[in-house]
């Protein structure tokens, strides 16, 4: 589950982004700065939908400023980042928000959501009223919108067969540093090793981890098929 997420001060929505914006700015207000860090790149889909729609939505009131690859905060960084009052804008994983709010794990699980739109529902369930209100609440962080980018695929540099968990034995595969992803990788039944996203491409490279897991728009955007011999559509 990925989220956009942006500081408790932006409040409000445009029907085309549907996304949430400042509620209640004066006109003659400045226009607010939203810096958006994300480990995406430019042209990732979710990324490329911000540029295209989300920041023409609030360009009335609001300056979208994008940053991609990591360059402003480091993964897993973005959400304290926001918390603290320096950034506003970013687009975060459930695992990172278990970092701070353990019952989020639930939303880690592989095979949680049939698809795309169960996963909008679940999002816009009154289920996920407390869980958007503790996040605003402890950390000033407002919750705006899911963000779907594909099921995620097994990426491997061997050729060998991969039909159950049983075969992921063994497997060092890539997962984001927290305790939820690398959770998920033991799960998944591989030996989960923590590479922060810029580095994924290299790790595969030297062998220094024999997978990945993305959805596929990603394996294709950042060219992982260039270093791995397979996908397996595990879905």
């Amino acid at each position: 589950m990925t989220y956009s997420i942006t500081r408790r001060a932006v409040l409000g929505a445009t029907a085309a982004a549907t996304m949430i914006l400042a509620a209640g700015i004066a006109a003659a207000q400045d226009k607010i700065q939203l810096r958006m860090s994300t480990v995406a790149t430019e042209t990732d889909q979710r990324t490329v939908a911000l540029a295209e729609v989300f920041g023409p939505g609030v360009a009335a009131f609001a300056n979208y400023e994008a940053h991609y690859n990591g360059t402003l905060f480091k993964q897993a960084t973005e959400l304290e980042a926001i918390a603290r009052g320096n950034l506003e804008m970013a687009i975060i994983s459930a695992q990172e928000l278990a970092s701070f709010f353990p019952e989020f794990s639930v939303f880690t699980a592989g095979y949680l959501h049939r698809d795309a739109a169960h996963q909008v529902a679940v999002f816009n369930d009154p289920l996920m009223d407390p869980f958007k209100a503790k996040v605003e609440k402890e950390l000033g962080v407002k919750l705006l919108t899911i963000m779907y980018l594909g099921r995620r695929q097994l990426n491997l540099r061997s050729e060998g067969t991969v039909m159950t968990p049983a075969d992921m034995a063994g497997v060092k595969l890539r997962m984001p540093g927290t305790d939820a992803w690398q959770f998920l990788g033991t799960a998944l039944g591989a030996n989960p090793v923590p590479v922060a996203f810029g580095e994924i491409y290299t790790a595969l490279q030297t062998g220094a981890i024999d997978g990945q897991d993305n959805p596929l728009p990603t394996v294709k955007d950042s060219k992982f098929y260039e270093v791995t011999k397979q996908i397996v559509l595990t879905s």
